[in-house]
């Protein structure tokens, strides 16, 4: 995107500034693959030709040839609950599971395949489940589990960006890359932004990268004060974790049913202190020792490693908590 059209971009009123929804973006979705028709191409060649390689990449991603020409691109919407589906030459059924900012639950993916599989209005169909993801999350395990291939941010903007430098793009097709770059760039911005200044898209970004050096689960967690967006390392040989809630480390254990649940907080905690002092790793205790279901035993509010001007030194990060995760080795990633 040049100079002259960016300064265009950010000054013109957005679609999907206003188009926030999931369902906002399966309607764009079921606009852009009903483009791949070829009658289409008379009107507006270079949408039709995004249309037909979004499709393509479908296809190549599930390493199925599609030999025949496009000829028909048929829609449903929300067919028995699933956000898309797209009937190609009444022969391959492309089903989308979309996603903004939330994920998937419930073996929600597993049920939706056999959905296809089983009606009698789809089952005669080759299914090519997708799931599109604009956002960040910790891991992708039931998409294998459940045969469906990942179209994420990136892949979208590859392929946006790519027909941006060869012809004059749709004005749609141009606020949806540009929604797109603006989110990869908030996602990014921890890089960018004094920690201070942080929000949660910066929290995404920095677990996200984090995941990539030290194994471990993350994402949104609700609580009474507002939630935050966490980071777990989980050991079952261990009876206590350690949890990133943003800016704090804390060390946490959950209650034992046969055991009163005071007492057996203060014994996990002696020992959990007695091991980080002789190892002279810097623990204290919560300002508040409260017992329930989950209680925090131990904390460090100074796990992030910073410049003198307040960003983010990642590599000395991950050498510090490092120092705190080596009981805990190997996690258990997949745990939540």
């Amino acid at each position: 995107m040049n100079g002259v059209k960016g300064r265009y971009l950010l000054m013109r009123p957005n679609l999907f500034d206003y188009a926030t929804s999931e369902l906002s973006q399966d309607a764009f979705l079921c606009w852009l693959l009903k483009w791949g028709e070829p009658q289409f191409s008379k009107t507006d060649q270079a949408l039709h030709d995004v249309a037909v390689q979004f499709i393509q990449r479908i296809f190549e991603a599930h390493k199925c040839n599609l030999d025949e020409k496009i000829e028909q691109v048929r829609i449903l919407r929300q067919f028995k609950k699933i956000d898309i589906l797209a009937v190609i030459n009444e022969t391959y059924i492309i089903l989308i599971e979309d996603k903004t900012y939330t994920s998937d639950h419930s073996d929600q993916l597993k049920r939706y395949v056999e959905i296809i599989k089983s009606e009698p209005a789809t089952q005669h169909f080759i299914p090519l489940p997708v799931y599109y993801k604009i956002t960040e999350q910790s891991n992708y395990k039931a998409l294998d589990e459940a045969g469906y291939q990942l179209f994420d941010r990136k892949q979208m903007i590859e392929l946006l960006e790519q027909h941006d430098r060869e012809v004059p793009m749709n004005v749609i097709l141009e606020d949806y890359l540009y929604h797109l770059k603006r989110l990869d760039s908030k996602i990014n911005s921890y890089k960018t932004l004094p920690v201070h200044a942080w929000n949660s898209f910066s929290w995404q970004g920095f677990y996200h990268d984090l995941q990539k050096n030290l194994k471990g689960s993350w994402g949104y967690v609700a609580n009474a004060k507002g939630g935050f967006w966490g980071f777990w390392w989980k050991n079952k040989k261990l009876n206590y974790y350690i949890q990133l809630e943003e800016a704090v480390l804390k060390i946490k254990i959950q209650s034992d049913k046969n055991l009163d649940p005071k007492v057996y907080r203060n014994q996990v905690m002696q020992e959990v202190f007695s091991y980080f002092k002789s190892n002279r790793l810097t623990i204290s205790e919560p300002k508040v020792l409260r017992t329930g279901k989950t209680m925090t035993i131990a904390q460090k509010e100074d796990y992030l490693r910073t410049s003198s001007d307040g960003f983010l030194d990642l590599e000395a990060t991950i050498q510090e908590l490092q120092r705190y995760l080596v009981p805990l080795l190997p996690v258990d990633v997949d745990e939540s």
